[in-house]
């Protein structure tokens, strides 16, 4: 019995102190690495410039209007954030007031992409229209593999292949064709 007791305080107090993890290097309870920014923007500027084959005078030019164009668009997120707390915590809304935030948030939308417009032709400023466009590919296909590597469950799983064939639509190289319906 006084074993079985004494083995039962030893599991609970190592269940205590891993749960307590002081020194996590960085990751959440769950295991997974805490988000960092600056670590995110450093990996997509690095995977854009590799993908769109920009050189170093291009990316020392084209960076900061991009990161210029992401914080006026963040600001934008935010207020579409702002608007949609307040929307749920007032669960009492009539119709109206629904139209009016649909609106509003649609409003922003708009602006976001005219955001994105306007820098755009910045960006032509420092890059040709085709890098422009290789710039635009690798920032979606950057959103697609962040997704996978940062959200559990995804990546190399069974969403991103076809019930005929094992092998997946999307790989380091692109789609691929011989798996596209």
């Amino acid at each position: 019995m006084k074993k079985i007791i004494t083995f039962m305080l030893v599991l609970l107090t190592s269940i205590c102190i891993s749960a307590q993890n002081p020194g996590n290097g960085g990751r959440t309870q769950n295991g997974r690495k805490e988000f960092s920014p600056e670590l995110y923007m450093k990996t997509l500027n690095e995977f854009v410039a590799r993908e769109a084959k920009l050189t170093e005078a291009e990316s020392a030019k084209f960076f900061p209007l991009l990161n210029e164009m992401f914080a006026k668009q963040h600001q934008i997120v935010g207020q579409q954030r702002e608007l949609m707390m307040k929307s749920w915590k007032n669960a009492n809304q009539n119709e109206d007031e629904y139209e009016n935030l649909v609106t509003k948030l649609t409003a922003l939308e708009v602006e976001s992409k005219k955001v994105e417009q306007t820098y755009y032709k910045k960006f032509h400023s420092v890059l040709s229209w085709k890098k422009i466009f290789a710039v635009r590919i690798a920032l979606q296909r950057f959103q697609v593999e962040a997704l996978n590597r940062f959200q559990p469950g995804r990546g190399n799983n069974n969403m991103n292949k076809t019930p005929n064939n094992p092998q997946p639509r999307w790989n380091n190289n692109g789609w691929n064709n011989n798996n596209r319906k």
